[in-house]
């Protein structure tokens, strides 16, 4: 009697589910597909609730309870990812991790200087102002998705003697012109220690990350230009830190911060799917995972895995049947940065507003304003996991409709046309 009441009482709760194969995934999304294939041989449960920040959410400690008792977890390369995922091997080391995105085409997360920050010709991506103790420095460039962002790229270090709010603007001429000069070389563990001269950075192939030497001569404001953003080649750690391990953050960039450490992708976009052709190749890791773990189940698996794939593959022919009235390259603007690879499957350009992150600040919103209405932009879509206040503002100087949209919702198809419909009606 007291082993029915322990296991009436376990089913209750929910923590432990009898029979079924207890799988962990991080968004919504994923969540679906696990169960269109999956069925009733799975109890499947997302770390990331609804209207939560996927970039920084935390979990609770009822997931992981859950978390305790899964046998297999399927990462998607979202953010929380890189500080949670080591802690969930320490918490259960029996369960099985399996890449849900493995045989995914990475795409590089879109900046603004791709977009609309760009508009001065400029040969530089990135800016960085900081104030420096004479010493020496680590500036490290790292693999992501297992390459490099770029094998090589310019760096020019500048002393400025000005401690101005427009430091920035005031030594851009000056870094342009030495951006066109010759070029010294430098590779893994040398060091970088010339004011006002141009290096070529090459990086280690055949290392995860290359580390160059920051040498300062004395205290003071160091300006560092460089070809692409910093951030590209972030993977796990900060991309400037003293000998002692600290992080060194800018007091100026352009384009601009809001202060304190943002949240990256470390170059690469990580919401792969929004593309359909990529929700196949998720489909079928998930299949062929599930039945190696229960082979008796195999053909109850196929079945629903076909079943999914035609889902998929009608999504796409309605899809493409309300584009045929949207022009190929046509533009429409969001504030996260989230339908990349949406965008990039149907001849689309996605345009955002956040910068690093961040809400952008009144100069940079002005240059954003501007390219909207240069491009005659006539919608900005948000989403409730962020901050919608640089959107309205927007929105409102050019009479144009906010609608709030998200690529985290779990009915995946429903919500893909949702987003087509809006981006058709508005174009």
């Amino acid at each position: 009697m007291l082993k029915k009441i322990i296991l009436s009482s376990l089913l209750g709760t929910g923590s432990f589910v009898y029979a079924n194969i207890n799988v962990m995934v991080s968004i919504l999304p994923q969540q679906t597909f696990v169960e269109k294939i999956g069925g009733d041989k799975v109890h499947v449960t997302t770390m990331v609730k609804p209207g939560s920040d996927p970039h920084s959410y935390e979990p609770k400690p009822s997931q992981m309870i859950a978390l305790s008792q899964a046998k297999l977890y399927f990462p998607i390369r979202i953010e929380f990812e890189n500080a949670w995922l080591p802690k969930f091997k320490e918490h259960n080391a029996q369960m099985q991790f399996v890449e849900m995105t493995q045989g995914v085409k990475f795409l590089k997360m879109p900046t603004h200087t791709n977009e609309l920050q760009n508009l001065s010709g400029l040969p530089f991506e990135w800016t960085g102002a900081f104030d420096l103790k004479k010493g020496e420095y680590r500036w490290s460039f790292a693999k992501v998705g297992g390459k490099y962002a770029d094998p090589k790229m310019k760096f020019l270090m500048i002393k400025a003697g000005t401690q101005d709010e427009d430091l920035i603007e005031l030594y851009e001429n000056e870094a342009k012109l030495l951006f066109e000069t010759a070029q010294s070389t430098a590779k893994d563990d040398d060091s970088i220690d010339a004011n006002k001269k141009t290096y070529s950075l090459t990086f280690d192939e055949t290392q995860n990350q290359t580390i160059f030497k920051l040498s300062i001569q004395e205290d003071g404001t160091y300006l560092f230009f460089t070809e692409h953003m910093p951030f590209e080649f972030e993977d796990k750690e900060h991309f400037l830190k003293d000998l002692a391990g600290n992080d060194i953050e800018p007091v100026q960039t352009k384009p601009e911060s809001n202060g304190g450490h943002h949240h990256h992708h470390g170059g690469v976009d990580p919401h792969t799917w929004t593309a359909p052709s990529n929700v196949k190749i998720m489909a079928k890791n998930i299949y062929e995972t599930l039945i190696k773990i229960d082979i008796k189940n195999s053909a109850y698996y196929k079945k629903n895995y076909e079943t999914f794939l035609e889902e998929i593959e009608q999504t796409d022919k309605k899809i493409k049947e309300i584009f045929t009235t949207v022009p190929q390259g046509s533009k429409f603007m969001v504030f996260h940065p989230s339908w990349g690879y949406f965008a990039n499957e149907y001849g689309l350009v996605q345009l955002s507003i956040e910068v690093e992150g961040k809400e952008p600040k009144p100069k940079t919103l002005r240059k954003i304003i501007d390219k909207a209405r240069q491009e005659n932009i006539k919608a900005v879509f948000t989403q409730q996991e962020f901050s919608e206040k640089s959107a309205k503002a927007l929105a409102r100087e050019l009479g144009i409709k906010v609608i709030k949209e998200t690529p985290l919702a779990k009915e995946w198809s429903s919500n893909l046309l949702k987003m087509v419909n809006a981006i058709a009606n508005t174009n």
